[in-house]
């Protein structure tokens, strides 16, 4: 039987497509946040050898978890709590090809934003979720 596919695993794919293959990154910096956009759902379903169907209801309930945010015609893009699982993939498993791409000083100011995210519940003094990166 086949290890049901984790949400760590789609967005380390989504972050070696775009590092490693594509060669570019997409970020936006916004006032109060960072997000890095992800690649289409059929891309990201053709990574991981999973079926549309099931990606997306990976995706759905990355969504719930709040891992990822979505647009209408805008794509897919990670959430505070995405960008801390995105800064461990860069940090750790992408970082030479990251480095590369970005340019040292920008590879660390980004992996910096990405861990720095604050969620909202954060700002009303909630306690959200730790990831370990």
């Amino acid at each position: 039987m086949i290890d049901p596919i984790t949400a760590a695993q789609v967005l380390d794919d989504a972050i070696r497509i775009q590092v490693c293959q594509k060669r570019s990154l997409e970020v936006d910096f916004l006032p109060n946040m960072v997000r890095v956009h992800l690649p289409p759902k059929r891309v990201l379903a053709e990574s991981c050898l999973v079926p549309m169907s099931k990606m997306t209801a990976i995706l759905s309930e990355m969504e719930q978890n709040q891992l990822i945010g979505t647009e209408q015609r805008g794509g897919m893009w990670t959430t505070p709590l995405g960008n801390r699982i995105i800064a461990g993939c860069l940090a750790r498993k992408y970082r030479k090809e990251a480095k590369a791409l970005l340019g040292p000083v920008v590879f660390q100011t980004l992996v910096q934003h990405l861990v720095k995210s604050v969620l909202p519940e954060q700002k009303k003094g909630k306690t959200a979720p730790h990831i370990q990166i």
